[in-house]
């Protein structure tokens, strides 16, 4: 699945340690696709244990409450306890299942990365992409994320149906969709009748898409708790205890006998766009996560033919500055325009649009963005 393997050069001749050395980098290559996919599932799986510390660092903390205050809570924060264990435990085996389904999108890889598989403590930074992924869902496939959704998604569909009046003709309209995380805009936009590829970097992402996409059969099949372990701003603890339910709407037969079609490819978007064409082009929320955002605009532009479309939405949070052994380039959204048109697009809209990202609606903390919307058309060559 993953298109991030070297192209094999078309030589009539090639001389054999050439072709021991193209072995040993694709061996390579695939080794290091393995271990990524083995840290995962890792991660995925260990949620249950990170879980049980989280438990027992709250035993620990309120243990150090006054004895007067211990005695008045004593009763509500054993059932709070034991509610938190119950919807870990419930998280746990949604996690597991989407672990397991990952054979369907790594295939040979995974069953590799499962055969290497030995349980530890995954890194921080992995643990926080679990918890990430679990607000993920909510954010793009529950109820609770509609207003995230209908702020950014919405102005984007919008548009492209104004561009693309006749419904009946938009299967002919290819649109990539990279950076989809769990790939409900391009859904969404496949159900607007598009002929849509969806690309993703990360293996969270591409798991749990998968398992949305492919495994739940009704809408509000499963129950998720993004919010447990969220301490900070919380206005009473059974507000950390609230599910939500996925996904908001029945999937099964929303790909059946349409003309359109829909796939997902899984690596960086840079090798993705190399050599190929599409009508149009959506970055939400994509563009701060290049290295180099002068090259992410050049192949956008390479991968457009004459009048292509591109549709971008989000907000600048670098995502590699201050990253050590990263390249990062952070412009402003005046220099990144500038960019645009000097490349050669023609942007016909601009506008700022307020959202919030992932916020949890009983939180004190409400953060929200106001994100840059542009509408542009690569300009035809003049003959």
């Amino acid at each position: 699945m993953s298109r991030t393997q070297l192209k094999e050069e078309k030589h009539d001749i090639r001389e054999e340690s050439h072709e021991q050395e193209d072995e040993d980098v694709k061996n390579g290559m695939d080794n290091d696709e393995v271990r990524a996919i083995e840290e995962v599932i890792n991660a995925l799986n260990y949620y249950g244990k990170f879980g049980t510390e989280k438990i027992l660092g709250m035993i620990k903390q309120m243990r150090n409450y006054p004895p007067d205050f211990q005695a008045v809570v004593l009763e509500n924060n054993k059932e709070f306890i034991a509610s938190i264990k119950e919807r870990i435990e419930h998280n746990h085996s949604i996690l597991k299942m989407i672990a397991s389904n990952a054979a369907g999108v790594a295939g040979e890889k995974y069953a590799k990365a499962v055969r290497i598989h030995q349980t530890r403590r995954p890194t921080g930074e992995f643990l926080s992409k679990v918890l990430s992924t679990i607000r993920q869902i909510c954010r793009e496939w529950s109820s609770e994320g509609l207003p995230e959704r209908e702020a950014t998604f919405r102005p984007i569909i919008e548009e492209l149906n104004s561009i693309f009046p006749n419904e009946t003709e938009r299967h002919k309209i290819q649109i990539l969709v990279p950076g989809c995380g769990l790939g409900r805009l391009a859904h969404d936009l496949i159900e607007n009748g598009y002929t849509v590829q969806g690309n993703e970097f990360s293996y969270f992402m591409l798991f749990t898409s998968f398992f949305i996409l492919n495994a739940c059969k009704e809408a509000d099949q499963f129950t998720i708790y993004p919010y447990l372990f969220e301490k900070n701003n919380c206005w009473k603890p059974e507000d950390r205890l609230r599910g939500v339910t996925f996904p908001d709407k029945k999937l099964a037969s929303t790909m059946a006998n349409r003309p359109n079609c829909f796939s997902m490819c899984a690596g960086d978007f840079l090798e993705i766009v190399k050599n190929e064409q599409f009508d149009a082009i959506v970055t939400a929320w994509f563009i701060d996560t290049a290295h180099d955002i002068f090259q992410y605009i050049d192949a956008i532009y390479s991968a457009l033919p004459d009048n292509g479309i591109w549709i971008n939405v989000g907000p600048l949070t670098w995502h590699y500055e201050g990253v050590a052994g990263e390249t990062s380039i952070e412009l402003s959204y005046s220099e990144i325009m500038l960019r645009v048109r000097q490349k050669g697009f023609e942007v016909l809209k601009e506008a700022q649009i307020d959202s919030k990202y992932t916020v949890n609606r009983l939180s004190m903390l409400q953060n929200q963005f106001t994100c840059g919307y542009f509408y542009a058309r690569k300009a035809a060559k003049q003959q």
